[in-house]
């Protein structure tokens, strides 16, 4: 998906003339890295959609639990995946409804759950990750190592 909907150098000279504060390219910069990740984002994720029925958000609940054999609590799983603890219910039940994660209750408090991958889940995230990040490789494919490295400096600059 091509976002075209940019303002012109023009217009916004036009807003900074009445707002001195506003700063043409900076404006335009950040708009351009909007329109970037978007495309991008969109791009791996209709692979994801097609090729294993898979959003972006059940990927990242996976990985995460990929991360954590052991399994871990479905509040600190919210916490690492950016999403609310309502969603990571609904989540993690689809994901427990497909036979690739399972809730099990915690051994230091029975009252409390974890998340953790069952053995097929953990086979079906090793299947997918390899050509998950192979995707991600070839989109950055287009930029020097330096280039990817000067990116992601840039990156954390702006995020903080």
């Amino acid at each position: 998906m091509k976002i075209e909907a940019f303002p012109t150098r023009e217009e916004l000279e036009q807003h900074a003339s009445l707002i001195p504060e506003i700063n043409p390219p900076a404006v335009l910069a950040m708009l351009r890295i909007m329109q970037a990740a978007e495309e991008i984002r969109c791009d791996i994720n209709d692979v994801l959609e097609k090729k294993y029925q898979l959003s972006e958000g059940k990927l990242r609940v996976l990985i995460v639990l990929h991360q954590h054999p052991e399994g871990i609590a479905p509040s600190y799983l919210a916490e690492k995946t950016g999403v609310t603890k309502a969603t990571i219910s609904v989540m993690s039940q689809r994901l427990v409804r497909d036979g690739l994660v399972e809730a099990r209750s915690s051994q230091e408090d029975r009252r409390a759950k974890k998340l953790l991958l069952t053995p097929a889940g953990k086979a079906y995230t090793e299947k997918v990750l390899p050509g998950h990040y192979l995707r991600i490789t070839k989109l950055m494919g287009r930029l020097t190592e330096q280039e990817q490295n000067e990116l992601i400096g840039l990156l954390k600059k702006l995020t903080g």
